[in-house]
């Protein structure tokens, strides 16, 4: 007599990051201290939300994570990681636009990004594309944006730049 095993078919899943996980990751980014807190509003996509969107694929180019920054975060991580004064970022803010050099270095944070997706017994992601406050989204990807869950809505704040949301998403 045989044991049959009832497995779960598809593909394995990928884990939300752990908060100290993305912490350490802008601490370690930026050289500065961050302050981290799950529980913020989800971030906005598509149209005038000002969000840039990380696009993650497997193997198989099949999308399974987004990661979605508000126009602050992305202002202040970018000028963070490129060394630009806070003004900068603050200005960008203001204007509620990003501009080339903070969307790149932004852009920058989104592909180290990738590392937290990457643990043991998980599918391998890398960052495929970066969505621009003023792309539109495909339907695929504003549909997995707005998804309940497996997600995380993150309030982060970089000393000395400023506080904004970031938004996980799996599947």
């Amino acid at each position: 007599m045989s044991l049959v095993l009832n497995r779960p078919t598809g593909p394995a899943p990928v884990p939300v990051p752990h908060l100290k996980a993305v912490k350490d990751l802008f601490e370690g980014l930026t050289g500065r201290d961050v302050e981290i807190a799950s529980g913020a509003d989800p971030v906005a996509v598509g149209g005038a939300s000002g969000s840039l969107v990380g696009l993650y694929v497997d193997a198989s180019m099949e999308t399974r994570a987004l990661v979605m920054f508000d126009v602050a975060l992305a202002a202040y991580s970018g000028a963070a990681l490129g060394l630009l004064p806070p003004g900068a970022a603050q200005d960008a803010v203001d204007a509620g636009a990003l501009t080339e050099t903070l969307v790149e270095n932004c852009s920058e944070v989104l592909n180290v990004f990738a590392s937290l997706f990457n643990v043991p017994n998980a599918p391998h992601l890398k960052l495929y594309s970066v969505i621009g406050p003023d792309d539109e989204l495909r339907a695929d990807v504003r549909e997995l944006a707005v998804r309940a869950a497996p997600r995380d809505d993150i309030a982060l704040e970089i000393a000395r730049y400023g506080r904004g949301r970031l938004s996980v998403v799996v599947r």
